[in-house]
């Protein structure tokens, strides 16, 4: 995956847990990116927004969320032609290959295992806020979880 310095990068971060948008932020900031910050509660909220703001340059969809959750957003954002190229990441704490099987297969970008410390969420971070989308290829199922452990 190739990299590069984004400035002002604008993220929008779907998740139902107003701690977990807290800590994102706060790894965004320790990673020292340049970046805008929209967030989402769920799945609804999610559509919405893309349908009513200018598109984001990735999203960041918690698997788990009340109401349209994760995978059934997926779907829908995929399935309309106008957001095909809009980078769409997976940010999960399943590991289990079946879920991730069906996101690979439903159209997201990556798939990152949610971190189990501070350290390793600004890790990630770093590393999914440098790819350079505009010349983003499908990587390999293999190469499509990322996380701070070898999986």
């Amino acid at each position: 995956m190739k990299t590069t310095s984004v400035k002002n990068l604008h993220l929008l971060f779907v998740d139902d847990d107003s701690d977990e948008s807290y800590l994102f932020n706060e790894a965004l900031e320790q990673a020292g990116l340049d970046f805008t910050l929209s967030r989402a509660k769920d799945g609804n909220d999610f559509i919405a927004f893309l349908t009513s703001n200018p598109l984001p340059d990735m999203v960041l969809i918690d698997l788990n969320m009340p109401y349209k959750d994760g995978l059934e957003s997926l779907i829908e954002i995929r399935s309309n032609p106008e957001f095909n190229k809009l980078p769409l990441v997976i940010y999960s704490t399943t590991r289990n290959k079946v879920f991730i099987d069906q996101c690979y297969q439903k159209g997201a970008n990556l798939f990152i295992v949610k971190p189990n410390n501070f350290d390793g969420m600004v890790e990630i971070v770093k590393k999914v806020c440098n790819i350079n989308w505009a010349e983003f290829q499908q990587p390999s199922r293999e190469e499509f979880v990322i996380n701070t452990i070898t999986y």
